[in-house]
């Protein structure tokens, strides 16, 4: 299944996205690829300035110093861990750039793979305050682009997967539940937004 954006919900300072892709790998495969920024910084264009060994397991506490394109400009970031669990979920916030974001992604076991819930909170200030469409534009693209990167890089690193793992990489997969009108994976993580678990707060 392509990446692809089950909701998106706006308001006058920002929106919030959750977007799916499933990937035919075991979950360890999944888990240990985002316990280090490299995959991270692989998958959605972002090129680190700290830490400087990415490949690294990330903690709760840790710093992402990093800058990314947004269109034609670039900016500077800092992200925080604020939350992992191992085996289940990431979350991220920033603590500096043009957007405060919350970014958490999810990972769960599914028939024939692993099902991967990104969910952000992004809210616009700056010089993107005023560009909200644009930048939602921007943000679609991003996340879906990042997420089928995911899906080659997790494939192409992961051992050789099970004959199951092998018809629903290369053959026509069945038509996964998201398609026909309804989110899957756990209910929590498809039904709320990323401020649901706030552990982060204790950051």
């Amino acid at each position: 299944m392509s990446a692809h954006i089950t909701r998106l919900e706006k308001d006058a300072h920002g929106f919030t996205m959750l977007a799916e892709q499933d990937v035919p790998v075991e979950g360890d495969v999944v888990d240990e690829a985002l316990s280090r920024p490299a995959a991270l910084g692989r998958w959605f264009d972002v090129h680190y300035e700290w830490p400087t060994s990415i490949d690294e397991p990330l903690n709760v506490g840790a710093a992402l110093e990093f800058t990314a394109a947004v269109g034609p400009l670039r900016y500077e970031f800092i992200m925080i861990v604020a939350d992992r669990v191992p085996g289940e979920s990431l979350m991220l916030r920033t603590t500096k750039g043009p957007t405060d974001a919350t970014v958490e992604i999810t990972w769960t076991e599914a028939d024939g793979g692993v099902h991967v819930i990104f969910e952000g909170d992004f809210r616009l200030r700056g010089s993107l305050w005023w560009k909200s469409p644009w930048s939602q534009m921007l943000a679609r693209r991003a996340v879906t682009r990042g997420l089928e990167r995911m899906r080659k890089d997790l494939l192409s690193h992961a051992q050789t997967p099970t004959p199951a793992l092998l018809g629903r990489a290369g053959g026509a997969a069945a038509t996964p539940p998201a398609a026909q009108g309804g989110c899957v994976g756990r209910g929590r993580a498809a039904h709320r937004k990323p401020s649901g678990r706030r552990r982060a707060q204790s950051v």
